[in-house]
């Protein structure tokens, strides 16, 4: 097989399309048809437009209506198609890629299709062409891709083949099976697509919500495991349509379509890709920390249990630790590991803790991921990473390189890590574009071996943020991503304040909610004010005692409980950085506190608002705020 992409999925001009497919590595594209009448050139300066990128031009594409009609409208779909070979001859394709009727006056009939596509073969044939028949989902007649194969099959003519579209394939719940039985060279074209599991149309669904593979919800394994068995050997190629693709930047749509080609070849025996491997925890965060802000946040670590305990040999950084919690803090201020345009004490690179380190860079590598060594960001460690799409970094590191590291880079003399209520990162919230939102979640399924989460709604005061949460499979490692449509959703205003996508929001994991809150009074360290009514409504939905729920609107806990037990949450105030901390007691519950986010959000926006009042944002430094 070679990887391939249907021209729709990218924005931009034909031109701009055809280079960004070229840069990205991938060796075919399909000419979508309105991509070609919007060319200035004639088809032939297209063609050869493609060719000279060093692409096959893979079909043109679609050839809509045709079958299952009488009189002149047959004959009038029979010149149509004429016209269709015409244009392929001068863009030098030999496929033509056809999609099963929706019109209200074709008729019904499996063998009156075939007899038509026996034709339109017979015609296709002289020229030297090819047609791909595909059942479309909201097809008339023929909707499933069983009916297309029959079709296909009854029409016994080597110019005809079929089309496998996986959208089309998994949007009507059809069975796999019978893909493994369908020869390989009858197979003509094979189209992929992911998307989330949506209750909606399955025209809406297909225009607005597909994605790569990878970035939904559909069993693409499955899907690839039965396409292996007909020993098809043509183009991959993926048709997505997505809203979120049309206007984002071509070449990073491009990149991603090519990850998601590798990765849908790693679930095939012979890829030579390693396994994904399973990231057993964040070992660390680095902090890349304005010097201001560097006193209120060692405050702020040592109020919620965490110590200062080792300084490094070379740069101005220090680690701070609690249990199995590492936060480095970097105030060089040439540190060369910041995300680029970002100016504000921001998390900057995520340690992710794996049993093979080796395996998980050998597969991204496959992958088409970069990997930043040490010395190209000038740091004395051995650890190499991935960059993320937000710009910072993902070390990728097993128990062996994560103790020298904090060994040979670190004093050991400053003061031992405590062993107090704090056990580790329950988990970590990244606020996104859309765009970067499929990126990243492309990224950590491809690489890694993650469970996810359905994607559910959040409720902000101003709109709804997507989020999904993509986790281990012993919930040790928890990774929220979040995303909004709205411009002033609490994701959004992140993104837009700090020039980007980035982590937001850390949540640390305590034994005992009440030593840990206990410890933040003492320090006099500020929490997230939540209203009364809030605790009102917790008294009416959940049999606390009364000490209990007095002991949560003094201390600002939230609550919520589901079927595996109880969580307790926490949130510090955000101050001049562009991250906020979150403490948790995790009981058996296996969620993330989602039914408290509206209140969480909405009390975060009204303390952001009472600080304006008093330091309006204009005096302040432009690239600081507070809440995200």
């Amino acid at each position: 097989m070679y990887s391939s992409i249907a021209t729709v999925c990218l924005s931009g001009s034909l031109e701009e399309k055809v280079d960004a497919i070229a840069e990205a590595g991938f060796e075919g594209l399909e000419l979508f048809e309105n991509d070609l009448t919007a060319f200035t050139g004639s088809p032939r300066e297209a063609g050869e437009l493609i060719r000279s990128r060093g692409l096959r031009l893979v079909t043109l594409q679609p050839f809509r209506d045709f079958e299952g009609l009488e009189g002149r409208a047959r004959q009038q779909a029979f010149d149509r198609a004429e016209h269709k070979f015409d244009l392929m001859q001068e863009l030098g394709t030999d496929l033509l890629m056809a999609c099963s009727t929706t019109r209200a006056d074709s008729l019904p009939g499996l063998s009156r299709a075939a007899d038509d596509y026996r034709e339109l073969g017979e015609r296709a044939a002289k020229r030297d062409l090819r047609v791909a028949f595909e059942a479309l989902a909201w097809g008339r007649h023929i909707h499933d891709y069983r009916d297309s194969w029959e079709v296909v099959r009854r029409a016994a003519h080597p110019s005809v083949g079929l089309v496998l579209d996986t959208f089309h394939i998994f949007s009507r719940q059809t069975e796999l099976g019978t893909i493994g039985r369908i020869p390989g060279d009858r197979i003509f074209l094979v189209q992929t697509a992911d998307a989330p599991r949506l209750s909606m149309d399955h025209l809406s669904w297909s225009r607005h919500y597909r994605c790569f593979p990878g970035q939904g919800e559909l069993q693409m394994d499955a899907f690839m495991a039965m396409l292996e068995e007909t020993r098809y050997d043509g183009p991959l190629s993926h048709e997505i349509f997505n809203d979120v693709f049309r206007m984002g930047h071509s070449s990073q749509t491009a990149r991603d379509g090519v990850r998601s080609y590798h990765l849908l070849r790693s679930m095939q025996t012979d890829s030579g890709i390693p396994a994904p491997q399973p990231i057993a925890s964040v070992a660390f965060l680095e902090i890349a920390v304005e010097p201001g802000d560097l006193a209120p946040l060692r405050d702020e670590l040592g109020a919620m249990g965490l110590a200062c305990v080792g300084r490094h040999h070379t740069l101005d950084a220090e680690r701070w630790a609690a249990g199995e919690v590492n936060l480095v803090l970097n105030t060089e201020s040439n540190f060369t590991g910041r995300v680029p345009g970002r100016d504000a004490t921001a998390i900057t690179a995520i340690g992710l803790k794996v049993d093979n380190a080796y395996e998980a860079f050998k597969r991204a590598d496959k992958l088409g991921y970069d990997i930043v060594e040490p010395e190209d960001v000038g740091s004395s460690h051995r650890m190499s990473a991935l960059r993320n799409v937000d710009g910072s970094l993902s070390y990728i590191i097993d128990d062996s390189q994560l103790s020298r590291t904090w060994d040979r880079e670190f004093t050991v003399d400053v003061a031992p890590v405590p062993q107090n209520a704090l056990v580790d990162i329950d988990h970590i919230s990244v606020a996104l574009s859309y765009h970067d939102y499929l990126s990243l979640m492309l990224q950590y399924r491809a690489i890694f071996a993650l469970e996810i989460t359905p994607s559910f709604d959040v409720t902000d005061p101003r709109g709804l943020i997507q989020s999904q949460v993509l986790q281990n499979h012993d919930g040790r490692f928890r990774l929220a991503l979040n995303a909004s449509a709205s411009p002033d959703t609490a994701s959004n205003r992140f993104v837009r304040q700090y020039g980007g996508s980035g982590i937001h929001h850390v949540a640390l994991r305590t034994r005992s909610m009440r030593e840990t809150a206990a410890t933040l009074r003492e320090a006099n360290t500020p929490t997230l004010p939540i209203p009364g009514n809030y605790y009102r409504d917790l008294n009416a939905r959940f049999e606390l005692p009364a000490q209990t729920l007095a002991w949560m609107q003094d201390h600002d806990v939230l609550f919520d409980q589901d079927s595996g037990g109880d969580f307790h949450q926490l949130y510090a105030q955000t101050q001049r950085k562009a991250f906020f901390f979150e403490l948790v007691q995790r009981d058996g519950y296996q969620g993330l506190g989602a039914p408290n986010a509206f209140v969480r959000v909405t009390a975060q926006q009204r303390l952001d608002a009472e600080i304006d009042a008093i330091e309006p944002p204009d005096s302040m430094d432009d690239t600081k705020g507070h809440h995200a």
